[in-house]
């Protein structure tokens, strides 16, 4: 009996053992499995990463060559407004179109043109003067026209105009008296570009004005690099003030009224900002010898029969 016992748990033992084995011989298998399926998707995710790498450089090239595309269209339609604009090309289509006298009708005859100045010895020539189309555009009539000029070589165009037009006034002399309209073609950059060439030149500006619109003025050109506040600001009646400034801090103030003149509608920081900027126009344009303090007066209508009655003060003194 013992023996059949014995030999029984024996048969149960190896069936449980097989079954184990069985088993773990299925969780194996599902393990590699698992496995197999894990490395695929990672070598899958690998190819789309470098056909993404491989499509990012292409990408680029296109991206490069649709920028020059787009700037070589540009460029194309800035010559051709050129052509349109040119005023040779209005006055031969003009002349294209003279209408054809018919038989018998007498022929009109033509004015002659004023010959062409003759530059005298020692003069230096004059660059090409501007031209204003009907439709109020001012152009350049230019030998060759060929590429349109980069931003660079129109800064350097326009300092050169400038430092010209300044050379025109020197200091010490009264400033020029103002042109005819046909002049009123310049451009108002160089116009601004002469002022601050005078402002450069200055060593002190008083201004005169009320405390607010002061703050006002000071308070747009603080950001400015080089608009420095001043020492001092002395009090005057009826709440207006007197400072001086630098002509460095002049500088950064008139940058900033004609940005603001610009970019404004009309509003109240237009009428301030042109107002103080004619005004500033206005004393640089007077200053006629060295050594003399402009002065920037924000003061209208304000009663001088009532201040002359408490005596001068010095708000009134060279206005």
């Amino acid at each position: 009996m013992l023996e059949d016992g014995f030999a029984a748990l024996d048969s149960r033992v190896d069936a449980a053992r097989r079954e184990v084995a069985g088993a773990l011989d299925e969780r194996v298998r599902g393990l590699h499995d698992d496995q197999r399926e894990t490395r695929d998707h990672v070598r899958g995710m690998s190819d789309h990463l470098a056909r993404a790498d491989h499509a990012v450089p292409t990408l680029r090239d296109d991206i490069t060559t649709l920028t020059s595309l787009v700037r070589t269209l540009h460029t194309d339609l800035g010559n051709l407004a050129d052509r349109l604009l040119t005023p040779e090309t209005t006055a031969k289509s003009t002349d294209d179109e003279q209408p054809v006298p018919a038989a018998g009708q007498a022929v009109p005859t033509q004015t002659p043109q004023d010959p062409p100045p003759v530059a005298e010895p020692g003069n230096a020539a004059q660059p090409p003067a501007p031209a204003t189309t009907p439709q109020g555009a001012t152009v350049t009539t230019e030998p060759t026209p060929g590429e349109q000029p980069s931003q660079e070589e129109n800064d350097q165009a326009l300092k050169r105009a400038v430092e010209a037009a300044y050379r025109g006034a020197p200091a010490g002399q009264p400033a020029p008296a103002p042109q005819p309209p046909a002049a009123e073609a310049q451009d108002p950059r160089v116009a601004h570009g002469v002022l601050l060439l005078r402002a450069a030149g200055v060593a002190l500006a008083e201004v005169i004005a009320h405390r607010h619109t002061w703050e006002w003025l000071a308070g747009r050109a603080a950001g400015h690099d080089h608009f420095r506040t001043p020492p001092a600001i002395d009090d005057l009646p009826d709440g207006r003030i007197t400072t001086t400034i630098s002509g460095r801090s002049l500088i950064a103030l008139l940058i900033v009224l004609w940005e603001i003149r610009e970019a404004s509608g009309l509003d109240g920081d237009w009428a301030l900002a042109t107002t103080a900027y004619q005004r500033a126009d206005t004393a640089l344009s007077g200053v006629t010898d060295q050594g003399t303090t402009i002065r920037i007066v924000l003061d209208d209508g304000y009663d001088e029969a009532e201040e002359d009655s408490d005596g001068p003060g010095p708000a009134r003194q060279g206005r």
